[in-house]
């Protein structure tokens, strides 16, 4: 009767890939997971506080405009720009009275911003600046010391307004989120994965 051939066990370099590999994918899954629940967890948080325009959004007296990239020359970038239209939308429906414009980069959005709008006859007198709003936790800080008590909208784009506006309420202001158009372009990509992982960093902060 022939012998059966012995037992071998797999090198142990292949071993030791095989138990890395598998530690790394449950630890993306662990991680993926927690976004889920997270995202799950803020959406929840935001029933009935999130609107899809300007032409939906209820009234407030005060509108907080989050800044975003400003061009070398001085431009908005497409999306601020979406941003202060829909402001702009907000203002002229009588939905509300003061623009508050946060951005960091010293005043350089904030100009940018103020520029904009002026330039399409809003009252220099009901634009507000906050040159200190370099981080979105910053900004609504700001706006609540600006104007306590005051209800205010929140103008950006979908998952940065949802993120903003989630914040803002754990703050304790009563803050109601305005969506503008999404980012177009090669960088989309890139703000939705920064939105992922901010989302984190916010939900965190805010408890």
């Amino acid at each position: 009767m022939a012998a059966r051939p012995a037992f071998r066990r797999a090198p142990y370099r292949f071993r030791v890939r095989k138990n890395v590999t598998f530690a790394a994918a449950a630890a993306l899954a662990v991680a993926l997971l927690a976004l889920l629940l997270i995202a799950i967890d803020v959406r929840v948080a935001l029933l009935g506080h999130l609107y899809a325009d300007a032409a939906s959004a209820p009234a407030a007296p005060i509108t907080l405009v989050l800044g975003a990239e400003v061009y070398p020359d001085g431009r908005p970038s497409p999306a601020l720009e979406s941003r202060l239209d829909v402001a702009i939308d907000l203002l002229r429906s009588g939905k509300t009275n003061v623009l508050l414009m946060s951005g960091g980069n010293g005043s350089v959005e904030i100009d940018a911003m103020r520029a904009y709008v002026v330039a399409r006859e809003v009252p220099p007198e009901v634009v507000v600046a906050d040159a200190a709003g370099d981080r979105t936790m910053s900004s609504c800080q700001n706006a609540r010391a600006k104007f306590p008590g005051l209800r205010m909208l929140i103008v950006s784009q979908a998952d940065h307004v949802a993120r903003a506006t989630f914040t803002c309420r754990r703050l304790g202001i009563d803050a109601e989120g305005v969506a503008a158009p999404e980012f177009t372009g090669d960088r989309l990509i890139v703000y939705w994965i920064r939105e992922r992982f901010a989302l984190v960093l916010a939900w965190l902060e805010a408890r």
